[in-house]
């Protein structure tokens, strides 16, 4: 079965450009369909993102929202997750997850959505008050409200995943679901 996305490709202080980009997915499997940087001058930046399942929006367990730089892609290399902003978001829990500086696991803890809760790498602090899930019919429609770091601007790109109650995880986690530019810091 094949679905074709409109995925925007965003940029910071800039528009929103739509690409069209198509994906073979497993039919009774969940997946991921789109994400979009909410466009705003101010840090943090607000993400959302919408996830697929035919079972019903809540037969989606949790999704991952990764903010990748240069040529890495999720799982692609040795350490891929070291030193990127790799969010999990566990729905059923409104948990939320980072994967810390080294990489390779998720951390100790995670913080509860809409709470005055933040957590951070050296890459981005996620902030759990403007974060949240819904699920409506067959969807699930996360918002993320991330703040990335001078040493982390430049063009970064956009990966989703998720996995349904069953464990059975999104096979098109290495498509590139849109880009953007951090700002670098001004002296």
């Amino acid at each position: 079965m094949r679905f074709l996305f409109v995925l925007c490709s965003c940029l910071i202080l800039g528009g929103c450009s739509k690409q069209r980009s198509s994906a073979t997915i497993k039919a009774g499997a969940s997946y991921p369909v789109s994400a979009a940087l909410l466009v705003s001058t101010d840090s943090p930046q607000m993400f959302t993102a919408v996830f697929h399942d035919p079972s019903g929006g809540s037969h989606i367990k949790e999704v991952t929202f990764s903010v990748m730089a240069g040529k890495a892609l999720p799982g692609g290399k040795s350490r891929w997750s070291a030193h990127e902003c790799l969010v999990r978001f566990d729905i059923a829990a409104n948990a939320i997850w980072l994967v810390p500086d080294v990489g390779g696991t998720w951390g100790s803890h995670s913080i509860l959505a809409g709470s005055p809760a933040t957590f951070s790498n050296s890459q981005c602090r996620v902030v759990a008050a403007g974060s949240s899930a819904q699920v409506s019919g067959d969807s699930v429609t996360i918002n993320l409200e991330l703040e990335f770091t001078p040493r982390f601007s430049g063009t970064k790109a956009i990966y989703l995943g998720c996995a349904d109650v069953n464990d059975r995880w999104s096979d098109n986690y290495q498509k590139q679901f849109g880009e953007f530019t951090i700002k670098a810091a001004q002296p």
